[in-house]
């Protein structure tokens, strides 16, 4: 039951990882992502609203940015040892949605509202596998609401800055098997395990820098602070009949608490032809921040407890490079992206599977008209993870394949 509480809260916050470096999904705009989203140093839309504030000073007049992703993830498990039994996860799509606008006055002020899905996928086993008292169904629902401010201070340096108004929601199901716990009180196979949370309201900052002093390279620099989220949830057992299974097992309302990690990033935009630009980008996220797994349910029983046990992830590292080539109207882009995951091997589970992975992104774009511009980018992403290591609770081999499929529409007047 300890275990059942632990994956409950890291299902809640940390479903996302199967699919990117600790839980950020970074798919918040084709264009960039055809070019590996390495945006930091160029952001030329209102888009900048998530990579680089500061950015906005990089057009005049109305921009509008709007689009989704289709994420498609797979992840295969083989154990655990000395089982070879491979089970995938169901197939499902999930569509985060970006959403920026904004406006730069011929004063150098820029102001802009975004909203998107920063952390917004999960994952889905058939609810027979070795795997359903770990995790059967996870999904992660998050809106990021953030206003946004800019000023070009002169030609070559201008600053900006916003903050984010998060809401979420998360929904866990696992499938457990209760034994015979005492005489006279039978076993209770398939019992579904439904938790489902809202989180708080919470807060968090970002601030961006953005030099240019020629026409051929600009850097640029991003930080978004740490927001603490605290969820509330509601706890149902599916399936119990015995009295006496209901009072060790109650359904009720717990409670959890993360502090989710600060993110920085340097960004540099070169072009070497009037037509080739290339970006790159550093990125560091400060997962140390994860220090610790707390859970406080309302009713604890002798087979029911609250929850604290220790994480210690690592703060990560990750380089993004990307290239754009403009033929007339049409925009050809490619990119790769190192993901480091911040997930010490003794943690690993099949809700949190992670490794340092290499990702390969193509994306198109073309300009309709002076105002409309469309774009369309892929993106894979692949690992394996063997952790075949009899120590741990649920060892196994882990490889993933996730398909990713950016559109996007810009419109500017």
């Amino acid at each position: 039951m300890k275990k059942l509480l632990q994956l409950f809260v890291i299902a809640v916050l940390f479903s996302t990882s199967i699919y990117a470096g600790g839980f950020q999904t970074g798919t918040q705009n084709a264009r960039a992502m055809g070019m590996g989203s390495a945006f930091v140093g160029m952001v030329p839309d209102a888009s900048a609203i998530y990579f680089n504030p500061a950015g906005l000073s990089n057009f005049k007049g109305f921009n509008l940015v709007m689009g989704t992703t289709l994420i498609m993830p797979k992840v295969d498990f083989t154990g655990p040892t000395p089982l070879t039994t491979t089970t995938s996860t169901v197939e499902r799509t999930f569509t985060p949605i970006n959403f920026y606008a904004a406006y730069t006055m011929d004063n150098g002020l820029s102001i802009g509202l975004g909203v998107n899905n920063p952390y917004g996928l999960g994952s889905e086993w058939p609810e027979t596998w070795l795997g359903k008292r770990l995790a059967q169904k996870t999904e992660l629902r998050t809106f990021y609401i953030t206003p946004t401010v800019a000023y070009k201070v002169n030609d070559y340096f201008s600053v900006g800055g916003g903050f984010s108004y998060i809401a979420s929601d998360v929904q866990f199901v696992q499938v457990i098997d209760i034994p015979v716990l005492a005489a006279g009180l039978p076993a209770a196979p398939n019992i579904k395990v439904n938790l489902e949370g809202d989180g708080d309201p919470a807060i968090a900052w970002n601030l961006g820098l953005l030099f240019k002093p020629t026409d051929w390279a600009s850097f640029g620099f991003s930080f978004r602070s740490e927001a603490t989220l605290n969820f509330n949830g509601d706890l149902t057992f599916i399936g119990l009949t015995n009295a006496t299974h209901k009072v060790l097992f109650p359904d009720g309302k717990g409670k959890s608490k993360l502090v989710m990690p600060w993110d920085m990033r340097f960004g540099v935009s070169l072009k070497p032809m009037k037509d080739l630009t290339v970006n790159t980008d550093l990125m560091f996220v400060g997962w140390e921040s994860y220090k610790q797994l707390e859970a406080d349910f309302e009713t604890n029983t002798s087979v029911w407890k609250d929850l604290l046990s220790p994480k210690h992830w690592n703060n990560t590292f990750g380089l993004k490079v990307g290239a754009e080539y403009l033929i007339n109207n049409l925009a050809l882009r490619a990119g790769y992206v190192y993901d480091g995951s911040p997930i010490p091997t003794k943690y690993m589970d099949p809700s949190l599977p992670g490794a340092n992975r290499n990702e390969f992104t193509v994306g198109v774009g073309y300009q309709f008209t002076p105002n409309i511009r469309f774009d369309a980018a892929y993106q894979f992403i692949s690992f394996t993870n063997d952790v075949s290591d009899s120590a741990l609770p649920f060892n196994g081999k882990y490889e993933n394949s996730t398909n990713l499929f950016g559109f996007n529409l810009a419109l500017s007047f």
